[in-house]
Protein backbone atom coordinates (compact mmCIF):
# COMPACT_ATOMS: atom_id res chain seq x y z
CA UNK A 1 0.00 0.00 0.00
CA UNK A 2 2.94 2.29 0.29
CA UNK A 3 3.08 2.63 -3.75
CA UNK A 4 -0.81 4.36 -3.43
CA UNK A 5 0.42 7.39 -1.73
CA UNK A 6 3.61 7.40 -3.52
CA UNK A 7 1.85 7.86 -6.85
CA UNK A 8 -0.31 10.67 -5.05
CA UNK A 9 2.73 12.35 -4.93
CA UNK A 10 4.13 11.69 -7.86
CA UNK A 11 1.16 13.25 -9.43
CA UNK A 12 0.79 16.73 -6.81
CA UNK A 13 4.86 17.15 -7.68
CA UNK A 14 4.38 16.59 -11.43
CA UNK A 15 1.57 18.95 -11.18
CA UNK A 16 3.46 21.31 -9.08
CA UNK A 17 6.11 20.67 -11.89
CA UNK A 18 3.88 21.61 -14.56
CA UNK A 19 2.44 24.89 -12.74
CA UNK A 20 6.26 26.07 -11.42
CA UNK A 21 7.22 25.34 -15.55
CA UNK A 22 4.30 27.78 -16.69
CA UNK A 23 4.88 30.21 -13.53
CA UNK A 24 8.61 30.35 -14.83
CA UNK A 25 7.52 30.78 -18.54
CA UNK A 26 5.10 33.42 -17.45
CA UNK A 27 8.52 34.89 -15.69
CA UNK A 28 10.72 34.39 -18.94
CA UNK A 29 7.74 36.34 -20.74
CA UNK A 30 8.04 39.23 -18.12
CA UNK A 31 11.83 39.15 -18.33
CA UNK A 32 12.22 39.17 -21.68
CA UNK A 33 9.40 42.22 -21.59
CA UNK A 34 10.91 44.10 -19.20
CA UNK A 35 14.64 43.41 -20.97
CA UNK A 36 12.88 44.57 -24.49
CA UNK A 37 11.09 47.80 -22.27
CA UNK A 38 14.69 48.08 -20.54
CA UNK A 39 16.76 47.91 -23.82
CA UNK A 40 14.51 50.23 -25.25
CA UNK A 41 14.84 52.98 -22.13
CA UNK A 42 18.47 52.15 -22.33
CA UNK A 43 18.64 53.38 -25.89
CA UNK A 44 16.86 56.44 -25.04
CA UNK A 45 19.08 57.13 -21.67
CA UNK A 46 22.17 56.45 -23.96
CA UNK A 47 20.90 59.60 -26.39
CA UNK A 48 19.93 61.58 -23.60
CA UNK A 49 23.40 60.08 -21.70
CA UNK A 50 25.86 60.86 -25.67
CA UNK A 51 23.64 64.38 -25.62
CA UNK A 52 24.81 64.88 -22.08
CA UNK A 53 28.22 63.83 -22.36
CA UNK A 54 28.23 66.24 -25.02
CA UNK A 55 27.11 68.91 -23.37
CA UNK A 56 29.13 68.39 -20.41
CA UNK A 57 32.29 67.83 -22.78
CA UNK A 58 31.89 71.06 -24.68
CA UNK A 59 31.22 73.39 -21.19
CA UNK A 60 34.78 71.42 -20.31
CA UNK A 61 36.52 72.74 -23.17
CA UNK A 62 34.92 76.06 -22.54
CA UNK A 63 36.20 76.72 -19.22
CA UNK A 64 39.26 74.86 -19.83
CA UNK A 65 39.62 77.80 -22.75
CA UNK A 66 38.96 80.57 -20.74
CA UNK A 67 41.67 79.02 -17.97
CA UNK A 68 44.20 78.86 -20.57
CA UNK A 69 43.19 82.60 -21.28
CA UNK A 70 43.83 83.53 -17.73
CA UNK A 71 46.88 81.24 -16.92
CA UNK A 72 48.37 83.49 -20.49
CA UNK A 73 47.45 86.76 -18.86
CA UNK A 74 48.71 86.03 -15.64
CA UNK A 75 51.85 84.67 -17.63
CA UNK A 76 52.11 87.95 -19.58
CA UNK A 77 51.97 90.03 -16.36
CA UNK A 78 54.34 88.44 -14.56
CA UNK A 79 57.24 88.18 -17.27
CA UNK A 80 56.06 92.74 -17.41
CA UNK A 81 56.58 92.80 -13.96
CA UNK A 82 59.77 91.29 -14.00
CA UNK A 83 61.05 92.83 -16.44
CA UNK A 84 60.30 96.59 -14.70
CA UNK A 85 61.75 94.85 -11.58
CA UNK A 86 64.94 94.12 -13.44
CA UNK A 87 64.86 97.58 -15.56
CA UNK A 88 64.30 99.34 -11.62
CA UNK A 89 67.75 97.28 -10.65
CA UNK A 90 69.76 98.07 -13.53
CA UNK A 91 69.04 102.10 -13.51
CA UNK A 92 69.71 101.75 -9.89
CA UNK A 93 72.89 99.79 -10.56
CA UNK A 94 74.13 102.33 -13.32
CA UNK A 95 73.44 105.13 -10.92
CA UNK A 96 75.61 103.66 -7.48
CA UNK A 97 72.65 103.40 -5.73
CA UNK A 98 72.16 99.52 -5.64
CA UNK A 99 72.67 97.95 -2.17
CA UNK A 100 74.22 94.49 -4.22
CA UNK A 101 75.91 96.90 -6.03
CA UNK A 102 77.30 99.93 -3.23
CA UNK A 103 77.93 97.28 -0.32
CA UNK A 104 80.63 95.38 -2.64
CA UNK A 105 82.12 98.58 -4.13
CA UNK A 106 82.37 99.92 -0.99
CA UNK A 107 84.62 97.18 0.26
CA UNK A 108 86.58 96.97 -3.00
CA UNK A 109 86.86 100.50 -2.28
CA UNK A 110 88.57 100.12 1.10
CA UNK A 111 90.93 97.15 0.17
CA UNK A 112 92.18 99.33 -2.86
CA UNK A 113 92.94 102.57 0.19
CA UNK A 114 95.07 99.64 2.11
CA UNK A 115 96.91 98.14 -0.74
CA UNK A 116 97.52 102.35 -2.11
CA UNK A 117 98.80 103.68 1.82
CA UNK A 118 100.71 100.27 1.94
CA UNK A 119 102.84 100.58 -1.00
CA UNK A 120 103.47 104.55 -0.50
CA UNK A 121 104.87 103.83 2.67
CA UNK A 122 106.64 100.78 1.21
CA UNK A 123 108.18 103.30 -1.34
CA UNK A 124 108.55 105.60 1.83
CA UNK A 125 111.05 103.32 3.14
CA UNK A 126 113.25 103.16 0.03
Amino acid sequence: MPLQPASKDTEEMDAEGDSAAEMNGEEEESEEERSGSQTESEEESSEMDDEDYERRRSECVSEMLDLEKQFSELKEKLFRERLSQLQVRLEEVGAERAPEYTEPLGGLQRSLKIRIQGSTRASAWT
